[in-house]
């Protein structure tokens, strides 16, 4: 059976992500981001997700816990990946990009216009309501990722690494709000599949 765990930092749609990969045949469970490294090769993981918590990653090198713990996953683990809402920020922080205060904070059901459908977005296109609830943004994408979503207050919506199956989005894929939600996740299974 495929694994894929899902790292919680105290968002509260954390166990809704566990329940939808569940719901698609996956074994999922939540970690805590201090996992330690043979602790999550015991689990023999096929994927990971991170998932979305209300902290603030604008300051990069002041990361303490959790936040801290989670970056170090993000550049350490070689597995596809989802980063969601706070870590979406945090992928693009560890990699190099900025983030800061949105201009516009984004709270419910947002329009996405989908740039690129490319894999993780295959069928959402060209547009579809998801649920926010983010009071800061990605605002420089780091070398070596694309946008591939945004709205109209929000430029960087979604992120892939050109080279890895690493991907990022803003927005709650997990949320019954999130129409296509469902649809990410699968498309995220796919991935993991083809990798394994």
């Amino acid at each position: 059976m495929t694994t894929i765990p899902v790292v919680y930092v105290k968002g509260q749609y954390n166990h809704l992500i566990v329940r939808n990969l569940k719901e698609l045949g996956v074994y999922s469970k939540l970690l805590p981001p201090s996992v330690p490294p043979d602790e999550l090769q015991s689990i023999d993981p096929d994927g990971l997700v991170m998932g979305g918590g209300p902290q603030s990653v604008r300051s990069p090198n002041e990361l303490t816990g959790e936040l801290a713990d989670a970056a170090r996953l993000i550049r350490q683990v070689k597995l596809p990946m989802l980063c969601i809402c706070v870590t979406h920020q945090l992928l693009a922080t560890a990699f190099g990009g900025v983030t800061e205060a949105a201009r516009k904070p984004e709270f419910g059901p947002v329009e996405i216009s989908v740039i690129e459908e490319g894999r993780i977005l295959e069928g959402l296109g060209p547009s579809f309501t998801a649920w926010e609830s983010h009071n800061d943004e990605v605002v420089k994408v780091p070398t070596g990722f694309r946008v591939i979503a945004r709205s109209s207050n929000c430029a960087v919506e979604a992120i892939r690494h050109e080279d890895r199956d690493i991907f990022g989005v803003q927005f709650h894929p997990e949320v019954s709000h999130t129409a296509k939600g469902v649809d990410l996740f699968k498309n995220f299974l796919h991935i993991v599949e083809e990798h394994k």
